[in-house]
């Protein structure tokens, strides 16, 4: 006697329960215009793979479309001999480079606050502490290759008056309180 095949599909099953099919989520996916594919590649000669930006000067497309659609544009690049812009590499920087009068400013806190970069950066005023931390780290190992390491600052010097580092006594008596009550800030 031939045993009869259970189905999974709990219909088929004698349950007489029927199952929904899920919806497929409908695209939002609309073809690039010629108008919007212009301006797309006159913005990405400006901005090569800078989709913000690209998408900012497109007007009508997300920076994930941009950047979807750039990724099409490039392999065609590819495909046709033609030239690809290099990924960039780098920091996390804006990309702009120092003035000569942002780098005195860098030099003047520099002095003043030793690696304190937030410090730094309130002397040098247009730029975050990690960009000016970042700018430390490439002046100090042009220093280095100069022959000039003797001027970098050392880690953990303490800093002019009034800086945030904590003398002797403070540290001891932070240690007794904290003995005393741990984790109680």
């Amino acid at each position: 006697m031939a045993r009869k095949k259970q189905s999974s599909s709990p219909k088929r099953a004698g349950l007489g329960v029927a199952r929904v099919p899920l919806k497929k989520k409908q695209g939002t996916y609309k073809r690039w215009t010629p108008d919007e594919q212009k301006r797309f590649v006159t913005a990405f000669t400006l901005y090569p793979r800078k989709w913000t930006k690209i998408a900012e000067y497109v007007g009508t497309k997300t920076p994930e479309q941009t950047k979807s659609h750039g990724m099409y544009y490039m392999k065609q690049l590819e495909r046709k001999g033609e030239e690809v812009p290099p990924i960039e590499k780098g920091g996390s920087g804006t990309g702009v480079p120092w003035t000569a009068n942002e780098h005195e400013r860098f030099l003047v806190g520099l002095s003043t606050h030793g690696r304190q970069w937030v410090e730094v950066a309130k002397v040098v005023r247009t730029r975050t502490s990690e960009q000016v931390s970042g700018h430390a780290h490439g002046y100090f190992q042009q220093l280095e290759r100069e022959g000039k390491g003797h001027l970098i600052p050392p880690l953990g010097q303490p800093g002019p008056e009034g800086s945030e580092h904590w003398t002797s006594d403070e540290h001891e008596r932070f240690v007794t309180a904290f003995t005393l009550y741990p984790r109680k800030w």
